[in-house]
């Protein structure tokens, strides 16, 4: 905290009282390096009102199936990710990413000596919560989530016993798809053609005894490609460094391409 005090300009994303007393979080206060690298990744350099990043996030919508805005954090190779989710009555509510954990702005625009704070309802960087919970509760992810309900796909995301290694398509995927494979996005959204479509999530989703995270997979290819092995077919993959998306949830982790997987339709 002591470095903090020291920097100028800067905005903290400060979990609330209630975020730090929850039950899965209290253990990582007894790790001071743990805790170092999670405090780390609560604060960027530079000033964002709350304003500001609404008009970015909105700027850079990614209709294009590109990234989302994100922030360099403190943290090494870590960034924050915003959105701005529309309520049904024209409310505007401000969600940020972190670590793979998604947290929402409670209390805004907090005016401190060297900078902005604002309060958020999670910790970021710490798993709380499941797979499906993630694909439930995520607006941008509420595309996969839909498609996983026909024909009780998402069910086996429950399994307690089973570590998922999940290469989730965000809604924006799904446009891009749509934009070129028009016919196949059809098919795939009408109900009558869930069978097909269970088809297509099965080659995203990996089982097996560990979930892997990017920098786990990285380990595994080196500068070659490799095959995994999801529910159906075969995955080739081939891992690109950049300043990306990788989340885990309660020893399961969520990778979140820009294209999908069709195979054949």
């Amino acid at each position: 905290m002591d470095i903090i005090t020291r920097l100028q300009d800067i905005t903290l994303f400060a979990p609330s009282n209630a975020a730090w007393d929850e039950e899965g979080v209290k253990h990582i206060l007894q790790d001071k390096k743990r805790f170092k690298e999670i405090l780390n990744l609560h604060y960027v350099r530079e000033k964002l009102p709350l304003d500001k990043i609404k008009q970015k996030s909105l700027n850079q919508m990614p209709l294009d199936g590109k990234g989302f805005y994100g922030v360099p954090t403190a943290a090494s190779w870590k960034s924050l990710y915003f959105n701005v989710v529309e309520g049904s009555n024209g409310s505007q509510m401000v969600t940020v990413e972190g670590g793979g954990v998604n947290a929402t702005v409670i209390t805004a625009n907090i005016a401190a000596t060297n900078g902005i704070i604002h309060i958020i309802d999670r910790v970021l960087g710490i798993p709380y919560t499941t797979v499906l919970d993630k694909l439930r509760t995520d607006p941008m992810l509420n595309s996969t989530y839909m498609l996983g309900q026909r024909r009780n796909f998402n069910d086996r995301l429950s399994e307690p016993k089973k570590r998922y290694t999940y290469f989730v398509p965000r809604n924006s995927a799904w446009e891009k798809a749509k934009n070129i494979f028009p016919s196949a996005y059809k098919k795939i959204f009408m109900p009558e053609f869930s069978y097909h479509t269970r088809q297509i999530l099965e080659r995203h989703l990996i089982e097996a005894s560990q979930a892997y995270t990017m920098a786990e997979l990285k380990k595994l290819t080196g500068n070659e490609s490799v095959m995994l092995a999801p529910i159906r077919d075969h995955l080739k993959l081939r891992v690109r460094e950049y300043d990306g998306n990788d989340q885990r949830y309660d020893e399961n982790a969520i990778h979140l391409p820009s294209s999908n997987n069709y195979g054949e339709f």
